[in-house]
């Protein structure tokens, strides 16, 4: 793996994003007013302090999700942070900070976890999360706390990290949980004085790192994700800056070397090329390490005006389960910008061209572009204009109805037969069903009846939950079909050549090659970006249905090549 950057000395490092100014409250600062809506906050209300909306103001769910609660680490920071002008000091954000620290303790179950996405599902997520963000900020008002309160809030921590040590994820190696639980175990350490939280810490950080890649990335759900790593660094970063471990500061390293190269020359990052194909992007673990590590200070630094120009993924896109651990994280980072830094190019800014072979991900810089592909994802393909720093070319693969039902090239496999030579790259994946289900009225009454019977029994309930994930993420059924694709990486010119053949026996009622989607069941994906609006329409193609259905192959060709000045292909 040649990760050499090769410098274009006339083009220099181009002033992509920086600035030196903290750019994140004023952007935190435009959803305040929105998230506190999100909290009851009428001290008669039997929810008093809930900050699951759906829950207590709609009134269209049948239990208060605990991840909620993260909220109020932002009515911490609001409280004690100068920046904050209005709030800091405020006695009505303790009073409703107060509230929402009582109501987390209040859902608590006796043996200490917390629900997230269901009733009674002992959630090592909701209990991790919550248990760092609420943790954090309790520490930051303790001295402002009625002593009964601290009592229960300590005996809530301290039965949450008791949980923790007996319970572990099993579902998948989600590295950002994992991070969390490390981080939340951490604060409980702090917060009861008891060694063995801060070991159980450590536990969660070792297998995070034992099972980081040899390229760097931090493993979600079988692969790299771009914008979850810079959640799990956010965590990890964090944890080094209370320890100080110089084990971890290595790993952060090599994490976000390989990081840089998911930043793209307009600012945005990550996208369907990732294992879970998101694109939002989590400043503070950066912004924490920048003036110690260059590689920290490049992303930081490059990513600042995009974050304040909303190019990339951020608080204003986010829905309700995603705006309180987004928007907290860019107070974190509003506490940790420094002015006085340099940084160094980002790969997108150099020529060269890298392969990362067990991500499955290759990338090419030349001075007309930077070309993305992921052959783990089907050849999953991006193109990125130089002269313009738009997104000039997405190719996220073919999908199909079919008598298999809906197919596609696109899914997760990192054993893809990939051949690669100098120039060119070629691929061979399977068309695989892509589960379009949602939640039916009769099935959600069927589910609820389990949670409250069955599914009260944690081992049952774990079952179900690896059987959710199974059916829902990680499933792979796949057809008789194939695309062979090869991607042709010239100086000034991609070329995308595909090749389909299928057996007789699958029927195809239809087959379209599209710029943008994602077939996998993922939540925190497919938030809106400003680059989408340039992106063409879907390619409906009914030769190739006939020449399928006939037996034959099909073979369709694509490029991109640079336009001269005035606009026409060179």
């Amino acid at each position: 793996m040649d990760q050499t950057l090769k410098c274009d000395p006339e083009a220099g490092i181009q002033p992509m994003h920086a600035s030196g100014d903290c750019v994140y409250w004023p952007i935190a600062r435009r959803e305040v007013d929105r998230v506190l809506s999100f909290e009851d906050r009428e001290p008669h209300s039997g929810t008093y302090g809930c900050f699951d909306r759906v829950h207590w103001c709609w009134k269209f769910t049948d239990f208060p999700g605990a991840r909620f609660q993260e909220g109020a680490f932002t009515l911490s920071w609001l409280f004690t942070s100068p920046m904050a002008n209005a709030t800091y000091g405020n006695p009505r954000i303790l009073d409703w900070l107060t509230a929402s620290l009582d109501y987390w303790s209040s859902i608590q179950y006796p043996d200490g976890s917390f629900d997230e996405a269901y009733p009674y599902e002992h959630s090592l997520a909701a209990t991790a999360f919550t248990s760092f963000y609420v943790g954090e900020a309790y520490l930051r008002v303790i001295d402002h706390l009625d002593p009964e309160l601290k009592d229960r809030l300590n005996e809530t921590f301290g039965l949450a990290g008791d949980w923790m040590c007996r319970n572990d994820e099993t579902h998948g190696v989600l590295s950002n949980h994992l991070a969390a639980a490390a981080a939340g175990l951490h604060n409980i350490a702090r917060i009861t004085g008891e060694s063995r939280f801060e070991h159980r810490s450590e536990y969660f950080v070792d297998r995070i790192l034992a099972k980081q890649s040899c390229e760097g990335w931090y493993e979600e759900y079988g692969g790299a994700d771009p914008g979850y790593q810079t959640h799990a660094t956010f965590y990890l970063a964090w944890i080094w800056q209370q320890t100080r471990k110089a084990r971890l500061l290595a790993s952060l390293t090599k994490a976000i070397e390989f990081q840089r190269f998911t930043i793209h020359p307009n600012g945005t990052l990550g996208g369907e090329y990732g294992s879970r194909g998101t694109e939002f992007y989590y400043p503070a673990g950066f912004e924490i390490l920048a003036s110690h590590l260059d590689c920290a200070a490049s992303v930081a630094l490059a990513l600042r005006t995009s974050a304040a120009d909303q190019m990339i993924a951020g608080p204003a896109t986010m829905d309700s389960y995603n705006i309180f651990p987004l928007l907290n994280n860019y107070l974190f980072a509003a506490e940790s910008t420094q002015t006085d830094l340099n940084r160094s190019p980002l790969p997108c800014e150099n020529l060269g061209d890298w392969s990362f072979p067990e991500a499955g991900l290759h990338f090419k810089s030349t001075p007309a572009y930077y070309g993305i592909l992921s052959t783990s994802k089907g050849g999953v393909v991006r193109v990125y204009d130089k002269t313009t720093n738009e997104l000039a070319m997405s190719d996220c693969g073919y999908w199909a109805e079919s008598s298999n039902g809906v197919i596609s090239s696109q899914s997760m496999d990192r054993t893809n037969a990939v051949q690669q030579s100098d120039d060119s790259v070629e691929v061979r994946a399977p068309f695989v069903s892509v589960n379009q289900r949602t939640m039916q009225p009769h099935t959600f009454v069927l589910f609820r009846l389990f949670t409250i019977t069955l599914g009260r029994w944690q081992r049952v309930a774990y079952a179900v939950k690896q059987l959710l994930v199974k059916v829902l993420v990680s499933r792979r059924k796949q057809s008789p079909a194939w695309l062979t694709r090869t991607v042709e990486f010239g100086e000034e010119r991609v070329v995308i050549k595909d090749r389909i053949e299928s057996e007789s026996k699958l029927r195809f009622q239809n087959l379209t090659k599209a710029a943008k989607f994602l077939t996998i069941h993922m939540g925190s994906s497919r938030y809106f970006q400003s680059q989408e609006l340039d992106l063409p329409e879907s390619q409906t193609l009914s030769e190739a249905v006939a020449r399928l259905n006939a037996g034959e192959a099909f073979e369709h060709t694509s490029h991109w090549q640079q336009p001269d000045p005035e606009g026409v292909a060179i």
